[in-house]
């Protein structure tokens, strides 16, 4: 009997603050993450590395993606392509450090699972706010952080720290370290800092990431750092459909065009309209070129002169070769009399790439194969570098990629 009164007394005592704190943490987070529509964002990435801790940084490259989080999943796209697809970020950046996961699944791994242990570590301003700061691990066993440097790929387990508005309870900044990282990989450490902000989707405002920076050092003491932004965020619909220009008022259906569909080995000689920089220019910066000529076969115009072909900045950084920069870009669409159609297609191996090109301009050798990070590169003389408008490019289509998530 006096044990059964010891514990209804225990019970009917309060819960200390930080435990009531932490519970309705979680509970007002879970909320938010939940209650999150399918979304997508322009991420800009700045891309910067170092040869030790001495040193500054330096800018590689930069990067500008679309993300999107459909239904938990992370699908990517280069900017102004019609559709996202779930694929690895390395077929959009095969070259220089990248990582997926930051952009919502961090947050929900610490706030809606069971596997982080949290401990209150008081009040503490931050960036001029009143905040409360919590110190959060999970062990390898349970964590599920992948990372993968080139080829190789493991599973570390996490600690870290996040901190949260004293009146709204939203999430202002969360760090996330690696820890027991597996011996195989050549990583020393690797560590992500996340800021969030509110923003307006639709007719309502989301706790979304805002910025965010990792750095990553491997066994060497070499670091390479990512810096991201994110913007131009809006709700995600997969099945809205893309309008340009006003609906004509008229009662009768508008004639449906046809999408073109190129055949394979089709040569184009294009005149390149956007011009590329190097410090300007960011991988997965959008590219126009017009063809210059009549595209025909067996007597046959299948492209006309005019015709609009629209693709991505898919490689630009420093060859390994002395005072030259690699650049390649991925054609994805082409349009003409009032029609367009997906397309694949690859610079022309040999092919001229305008007056300049045996002063300013070549191709690898032949014996590069699969040491390239992309079949359409070449290079370019570094000072100065610039491709600029008018350079004349040929390249010859392939089987376009079909299938996918059609972008809202």
């Amino acid at each position: 009997m006096l044990r059964a009164f010891a514990i209804a007394a225990l019970m009917a005592q309060p819960l200390p603050r930080e435990v009531l704190l932490l519970a309705r943490t979680k509970l007002h987070m879970s909320d938010v993450l939940t209650r999150l529509p399918n979304y997508t964002c322009l991420e800009t990435i700045e891309r910067s590395t170092r040869s030790s801790a001495k040193k500054r940084f330096d800018l590689v490259d930069a990067l500008q993606i679309e993300v999107a989080v459909v239904d938990g999943k992370e699908l990517f796209s280069w900017p102004g392509e019609r559709e996202f697809k779930e694929r690895d970020l390395r077929e959009i950046a095969p070259t220089g450090a990248i990582a997926n996961g930051s952009f919502a699944l961090h947050a929900r791994t610490v706030f809606m699972s069971s596997r982080p242990v949290i401990k209150y570590r008081g009040d503490e301003p931050l960036n001029g706010r009143n905040t409360e700061r919590f110190e959060f691990e999970i062990s390898r066993v349970s964590s599920g952080y992948h990372i993968r440097i080139g080829p190789i790929e493991g599973i570390a387990g996490q600690k870290g720290t996040f901190w949260v508005d004293r009146e709204s309870l939203d999430l202002i900044r969360l760090d996330v370290e690696a820890v027991e990282i597996p011996g195989y990989l050549p990583l020393s450490s690797s560590t992500e800092s996340l800021y969030y902000e509110r923003a307006r989707i639709g007719e309502s405002d989301f706790l979304l990431p805002k910025t965010s920076e990792l750095v990553m050092v491997d066994d060497k003491g070499n670091a390479s750092r990512n810096v991201i932004t994110f913007s131009r965020c809006k709700q995600y619909t997969g099945e809205s459909t893309v309008s340009f220009g006003d609906v004509p008022d008229t009662a009768s259906a508008p004639e449906i065009k046809q999408p073109i569909a190129l055949p394979e080995g089709l040569s184009l000689e294009l005149e390149l309209l956007t011009p590329v920089r190097f410090g300007r220019s960011a991988i997965g910066a959008p590219v126009e070129a017009r063809v210059r000529k009549d595209a025909k076969r067996k007597g046959e115009v299948l492209v006309p002169k005019g015709a609009m072909l629209s693709g991505n900045v898919a490689v630009l950084d420093q060859s390994e070769l002395q005072k030259l920069m690699r650049v390649a870009i991925q054609w994805r669409e082409i349009a003409f009399e009032g029609r367009s159609g997906l397309l694949s297609a690859r610079l022309e191996s040999g092919g001229s790439l305008g007056p300049l090109a045996q002063t300013r301009y070549g191709f690898p050798p032949q014996n590069a194969g699969q040491m390239l990070p992309h079949p359409d590169v070449f290079y370019v003389r570094r000072e100065p570098f610039e491709l600029p408008r008018g350079l004349l490019l040929y390249v010859k289509t392939a089987a376009p990629f079909r299938g996918g998530a059609k972008k809202p």
